[in-house]
């Protein structure tokens, strides 16, 4: 029940009428694409830790093209092979293999806000559990950023609990990270 709690963890801090997160998400969440996202995600993490993040120069928005672009070239792939060898019934795995792929960079937004490189991005997924806990922890996830607007529970406010809830977990394993150094 990791994205439950996660996600319970989200709305709290999302919905704290007490924090900035829900405006500033519905007002400047979304102007220069995964920039602004991350400079959001940026002061959720200084929330959770009690500090203030430096900004880190990096290229979120190349950063977040390649992350999903390289999971929606895969999917694609995938499902461009059951099509030619004619599994149809299988086709829906690319929507599998998009989530394979993405939970292999699922803590690449943190990790470049700490200034840390792309390529600890698999460590850390490794940390938390390995590609299929991920994976699954991710698809519950997702399925909330994604369709928790048309359950009623706003569209923004939705894929802002999702972001919200990678940094709760990110900053978990970085605590225990912590502890063991």
């Amino acid at each position: 029940m990791q994205a439950r709690r996660l996600l319970d963890q989200s709305r709290a801090i999302f919905d704290n009428p007490q924090l900035p997160f829900a405006d500033t998400a519905a007002q400047d969440g979304w102007r220069t694409g995964f920039a602004s996202g991350a400079v959001w995600m940026r002061s959720v993490m200084g929330y959770v830790r009690n500090e203030t993040i430096p900004p880190v120069k990096a290229d979120y928005n190349k950063l977040g093209i390649f992350k999903y672009g390289l999971a929606s070239v895969c999917a694609l792939a995938s499902g461009t092979f059951f099509v030619l060898l004619g599994w149809w019934p299988l086709l829906p795995l690319g929507v599998l293999v998009f989530y394979l792929v993405e939970a292999q960079m699922v803590f690449l937004f943190p990790l470049a806000l700490d200034g840390l490189p792309v390529r600890t991005s698999r460590i850390w997924m490794q940390q938390a559990g390995g590609t299929l806990y991920v994976t699954w922890v991710v698809v519950q996830l997702a399925a909330v950023m994604l369709f928790g607007g048309f359950a009623g529970n706003g569209f923004v406010r939705s894929w802002a609990l999702g972001c919200i809830a990678i940094v709760l977990w990110y900053e978990e394993l970085r605590d225990a990270q912590n502890r063991i150094t």
